[in-house]
């Protein structure tokens, strides 16, 4: 799944770039999010707590920029 986000958010980030549109952008970040979220429960799955809530912190500041920018830009 982690993969597969990332995936989408390269070709949402360089599609919002060509067309220039901010919500694709935005969209783009989400997924960024949650690619890195599914990243910290595979590390909290492994017993890897701390790299784990270091992803979950990373996820929740970006999905919290990206909702300022959504209100920003929309």
């Amino acid at each position: 799944m982690e993969h597969i986000t990332l995936g989408l958010a390269v070709v949402t980030g360089i599609l919002a770039i060509i067309q220039g549109y901010a919500i694709l952008m935005v969209c783009s970040l989400y997924m960024i999010a949650f690619s890195i979220f599914c990243e910290g429960v595979i590390y909290a799955s492994t017993n890897n707590t701390i790299a784990g809530i270091k992803q979950f912190i990373k996820a929740g500041m970006i999905l919290v920029l990206s909702t300022i920018l959504l209100f920003m830009v929309g």
